[in-house]
């Protein structure tokens, strides 16, 4: 298992220009070790979507990096969604897939110990996927292999798709999400997009 914020400290510690979406967990506690301008909290705009929104935005962006801190419980919601990762699969979208086994910004109910996420993605055709073929599901289980791996997955072409079972023992700030077109804006703007008033 892998703690969650040692997770997000590295990626914070290697990322660049690179945006990142977030979403459940990751919105409260990834702003603990980033303040990055493409840092974008989707926690408000669709429990389950975010990695709909980070497609999005790998496709109209190839020039650059998109990573989705994405959770299991979201990804239960919204099963769907992984037919059009499938589909698309754009070599700039790393998804990153926080496996932890419960429902967590509900209350932590879990859910069933036989889900097989692996083969739920593999099923939606990501392995092989996009218009090169090297879309990739891999499981990475401990915080030295995914430091080992992080820069291979920053650089190589995917999607990658990479399920890291999580565990969190660390403080998680209370939910306090405003300003929603604010956080729009500052997208937009570390983008380099028109940003209107």
């Amino acid at each position: 298992m892998i703690e969650r914020m040692d997770l997000f400290r590295a990626v914070h510690a290697r990322r660049t220009d690179e945006i990142a979406v977030l979403t459940m967990a990751a919105t409260l506690q990834y702003p603990l070790v980033s303040d990055h301008e493409l840092d974008f909290d989707f926690l408000a705009f669709g429990m389950g979507h975010a990695g709909d929104f980070a497609l999005g935005l790998a496709l109209a962006r190839p020039e650059r990096k998109t990573i989705v801190f994405k959770g299991d419980g979201g990804q239960l919601m919204s099963l769907g969604s992984l037919v059009t990762l499938g589909r698309y699969a754009p070599g700039n979208l790393l998804v990153l897939f926080l496996e932890n086994r419960v429902y967590e910004q509900t209350g932590s109910q879990p859910f069933s110990d036989r889900v097989d996420f692996d083969t739920l993605a593999r099923g939606a055709g990501i392995q092989g996927g996009g218009a090169t073929g090297k879309g990739k599901i891999e499981r990475i289980e401990t915080i030295e292999t995914f430091e080992e791996a992080l820069p291979r997955l920053l650089t190589e072409e995917g999607p990658h798709f990479v399920i890291c079972p999580v565990e969190n023992h660390e403080h998680v700030p209370p939910t306090s999400h405003t300003d929603h077109a604010g956080r729009i804006r500052n997208l937009r703007k570390g983008l380099g997009l028109p940003v209107p008033n």
